[in-house]
């Protein structure tokens, strides 16, 4: 079964899955930066002599520059292996790079050390695409919702049951959740506590990588939902990592097409779609699957 989600309609009013907003979205040149990015180069070891030393190298990233405004997800997309995740970390600097600029909310995100990049990390934080991974089987809900209160030495509010209250239903989640063990959830719900652990802290810029792609469909709509009506509430800005063009049509505002470690073509999303310029970008869009089987494309199996 193939999963279909309504396009993004423009201009406003704005569509989220199910329901109509009104109130349209500015313009991302009209919004304060969130996020930008300029020259980001990240390589790997691909090979080594004898001694160790480094012969060949694996390029993951070269020389990207993207930019994020408050308020607005920009969609990163590409096929498996193109380095969009890697990007995604970079930002955060869960790895370190190699080369380029990052600034979150004005700040020079590689020039931070210690507790300052600490506390920027309460700023901008990220959803990783498995909740069963991302989230540890040992600790309790509260614990959990806790853990980036505490690293920014928050203890008050990691220890006021009230608040992390607050932050479960924020996602949906009933109060009594906080007392629960990973494995005594559902996907679904384990997703929404790594969404409210995301945003314990009071983000403005938020990296999903992949947020639902470890989802069943059928509650996949009910996440992107939920992250569309937290991004209005707190005007977050969203670096959206995924390979599902169907999906980022929905939610992005722009989309930056990835192939090999660069960013080949970036435009609004239905601009995207109605007028690719890349042919990888017109590749990628060929191979959206359609919902309906007279939609489909692929050709019958030649005979024998």
């Amino acid at each position: 079964m193939t999963e279909s989600f309504p396009s993004r309609p423009s201009p406003s009013p704005t569509t989220t899955i199910g329901r109509t907003v009104t109130t349209p979205r500015p313009q991302p040149e009209t919004r304060t930066a969130a996020l930008r990015v300029r020259g980001l180069r990240k390589s790997y070891p691909a090979g080594r002599d004898l001694l160790g030393r480094v012969t060949r190298t694996n390029d993951a990233v070269r020389g990207v520059d993207l930019d994020v405004a408050a308020g607005e997800t920009l969609a990163l997309v590409g096929e498996s292996g193109a380095g969009k995740s890697t990007v995604g970390r970079l930002v955060l600097r869960l790895i370190e790079p190699d080369e380029g600029e990052i600034s979150v909310l004005g700040q020079d995100v590689r020039a931070l050390r210690g507790a300052a990049l600490n506390r920027l990390r309460g700023t901008a934080t990220m959803i990783f695409q498995d909740p069963y991974k991302s989230l540890d089987p040992r600790r309790l809900v509260r614990q959990s919702l806790a853990e980036p209160l505490l690293a920014q030495g928050r203890k008050a509010e990691a220890r006021d049951r009230e608040h992390l209250t607050r932050l479960l239903q924020r996602v949906g989640l009933r109060p009594d959740y906080l007392d629960r063990y990973p494995y005594e959830m559902s996907g679904g719900q384990l997703q929404r506590v790594a969404v409210a652990r995301a945003l314990a802290s009071g983000p403005q810029l938020v990296v999903c990588d992949e947020p639902v792609a470890a989802l069943d469909m059928s509650i996949r709509a009910t996440v992107i939902n939920l992250l569309r009506d937290l991004q209005r509430e707190s005007d977050l800005g969203y670096l959206f990592v995924s390979h599902d063009l169907s999906l980022v049509r929905v939610i992005a505002d722009r989309i930056a097409v990835m192939r090999q470690g660069e960013i080949v073509e970036v435009k609004a999303a239905d601009e995207l779609f109605s007028d690719p310029e890349h042919e990888y970008t017109r590749q990628l869009l060929a191979a959206i699957p359609a919902a309906h089987p007279k939609g489909r494309t692929f050709r019958a199996r030649p005979p024998v």
